[in-house]
């Protein structure tokens, strides 16, 4: 009896000893195999670390400097990149004058892509003002059409400029006139879309660097290298029906830096329920100029001066004015209040602030 007890302790000591063995084997196995997975995912990463080193080499200049800033793109999730080149005219071929504002503008170094745009990516429609156009990839189909104003103020689309469905860098040339965009690039992916009107801050004469929904775009323009043209300071109105010599305000040297520049509304409108167009602009030395009329059309322009008063109300800047028009002198009072680009206006004492309207109060945007 105890010999046959001592033969079964045996046995069941020999089948732990063997289960134990055949568990640490398996666990020792899947351990081989995760090591060996492991093993080969580095070397898969290493490899296409190393792919991608071989690739950016295989790249030139202009090509890494593209990819470099359509990185930028994805980071800052941003679909589209501008830049303000600066001016061109019919004067002389349209991508001589590229040329030479990309060479003046120092675009060599960091985005020499542009210097490779090719012919049938440049757009020249009517006006002066040449921007750069990059989309964040090829996914992008990318639209450019030119646009006008109706008697409303509404846009209705006119021809399309440009067409591809694999978006790539444009140069443009557009715009009139600063206080009017003429063209729409759109770039659609899926059910995704995104359009954006190059123009100029009157502000400062910078890039507006946001669409009509209020979403940004990346701007890279070299100001430091860049000539923005200003206002006259002699008091002509310059812009009331000529482009030449009209374009940013200085910055104010003296009466409320929040205030000076230019400032428009197209929200208001006439007594025959037409959309009317006003536009404000505050320079040096207390040089006031008024702007109404339909957008897309002259405007008319009044010029006179403006004092801000040692007075306020309720927080708001009180403006005292005087303005010579071909009927006689307006002269009057509005208040006002500014905040990140928008501007408060209340008519206040004197002659309407906002002829041919019944409106007493409205915003402005700074343009």
């Amino acid at each position: 009896m105890n010999e046959r007890l001592y033969k079964r302790k045996i046995r069941l000591l020999i089948s732990i000893v063997l289960v134990l063995v055949m568990a640490f084997s398996g666990c020792n196995g899947k351990q081989k195999k995760q090591e060996r997975k492991r093993e080969n995912r580095q070397e898969s990463q290493q490899g296409k670390k190393e792919t991608v080193k071989a690739d950016n080499k295989d790249l030139s200049k202009s090509e890494q400097s593209l990819q470099n800033l359509q990185k930028n793109l994805r980071r800052s999730r941003m679909p589209m990149a501008a830049a303000y080149l600066g001016y061109a005219d019919d004067n002389s071929p349209f991508r001589d004058q590229v040329r030479t504002l990309l060479k003046n503008g120092k675009y060599e170094e960091q985005y020499s892509f542009l210097a490779d745009v090719p012919k049938e990516n440049y757009i020249s429609y009517n006006g002066e003002e040449v921007y750069a156009i990059v989309p964040q990839s090829t996914q992008y189909a990318m639209k450019v059409e030119s646009f006008d104003w109706d008697e409303n103020a509404n846009a209705m689309v006119r021809d399309t400029l440009y067409i591809s469905q694999k978006a790539a860098p444009v140069i443009l040339k557009c715009n009139l006139s600063e206080l009017s965009y003429n063209v729409v690039i759109t770039l659609t992916k899926g059910t995704e879309t995104f359009s954006y009107s190059p123009s100029l801050s009157l502000m400062d004469g910078a890039l507006y660097a946001y669409n009509l929904d209020g979403m940004e775009i990346y701007d890279f323009t070299l100001y430091d290298n860049l000539e923005i043209p200003v206002w006259n300071e002699g008091g002509e109105c310059g812009g009331c029906g000529d482009p030449e010599g009209y374009g940013a305000p200085l910055e104010a040297a003296g009466e409320e830096p929040g205030l000076i520049g230019q400032w428009i509304s197209t929200e208001l409108k006439n007594q025959s329920g037409q959309n009317i167009t006003y536009g404000m602009y505050f320079g040096d030395y207390q040089y006031f100029e008024f702007q109404y009329g339909q957008m897309g059309h002259d405007l008319e322009c009044w010029s006179g001066t403006f004092e801000v008063t040692d007075q306020f109300r309720n927080g708001e800047l009180v403006v005292h004015y005087v303005l010579y028009t071909p009927d006689g002198t307006r002269e009057g009072e509005f208040y006002t209040m500014v905040n990140y680009g928008e501007m408060l206006v209340t008519e206040g004492s004197g002659d309407a602030i906002f002829p041919f309207t019944d409106a007493s109060t409205e915003w402005f945007y700074s343009y």
